[in-house]
């Protein structure tokens, strides 16, 4: 009987040794990962999180083709910029301190906003504190940002679908800024029907909403010269006239300075 009763002791201690030893390789285990991936885990935990509850962070930029060059024609100016007419007629401007609304007899409109007055994000990062400046350049050392255009483009084309436990930590944290300026930066218009952008040779940037959906269409655009542009086209109610795709990229491939001589 106790020969029984000691055999079933080893039993029992062996069991408990081999339980502990599990324990204790299932920490190692957990630290280990945690050292490695931790920070890309809760990068991964907190992009889903956001996603729930702005679907907007989960919407890219689907890429324009390249249209067909247009010949000069017509020009709409404003603030010291001109653009070729994307509709036949005499539009009636209606200035403000910001933007210059031209109304069109068929119902069209478009708003041509101050290019001067477009925020230089860029810049208001780089002049910031230093130590937030120093954490921005540690995180963009590998793919640097150089112009407005670059940052909305990384920003826009950020998704928490390309966050991953196992990717690498700087990159997670990358990403990790990026969808936080997402957040911040919000869409032009609501992308449900439709996030687009264009990368053309003198102009590139990005198109909110589809006209072929009878929705309105919100630009941001970058020209060579780094100058920024945001532009708004609509239809009141009841318009007899339309805008179509081939409007818009007339539009944004002739967005130019007026001449001094013209000024």
């Amino acid at each position: 009987m106790s020969a029984i009763r000691v055999m079933t002791d080893d039993d029992n201690e062996k069991s408990s040794s081999a339980t502990a030893i599990a324990l204790a390789a299932l920490a190692i285990v957990v630290a280990v990962f945690t050292v490695k991936f931790g920070l890309q885990t809760l990068t991964w935990t907190e992009g889903k999180m956001w996603a729930a509850q702005t679907p907007w962070l989960k919407v890219v930029p689907q890429p324009l083709p390249t249209p067909t060059t247009v010949a000069t024609g017509p020009q709409l100016k404003a603030f010291d910029f001109e653009v070729n007419a994307p509709w036949p007629g005499n539009p009636k401007p209606v200035p403000t301190e910001t933007n210059v609304a031209f109304h069109y007899d068929t119902g069209q409109v478009l708003v041509f906003f101050d290019p001067e007055a477009q925020l230089d994000t860029l810049r208001t990062i780089q002049n910031s504190n230093p130590l937030e400046y120093q954490k921005f350049s540690n995180v963009f050392v590998d793919k640097p940002i150089d112009s407005n255009f670059a940052l909305y483009r990384d920003v826009y084309s950020a998704s928490p679908a390309q966050l991953s436990p196992f990717m690498d930590a700087r990159e997670a944290m990358r990403l990790n800024a990026l969808l936080l300026w997402k957040l911040e930066f919000g869409p032009d218009l609501s992308p449900d029907s439709g996030f687009y952008s264009f990368d053309w040779t003198t102009i590139r940037g990005f198109q909110f909403g589809d006209p072929t959906k009878g929705a309105p269409v919100a630009l941001r655009a970058f020209d060579d010269r780094g100058h920024q542009f945001r532009f708004m086209l609509s239809t009141v109610p009841g318009a007899s006239g339309k805008i179509t795709q081939d409007d818009i990229d007339k539009l944004l491939q002739t967005v130019q300075p007026v001449p001094f001589a013209d000024r």
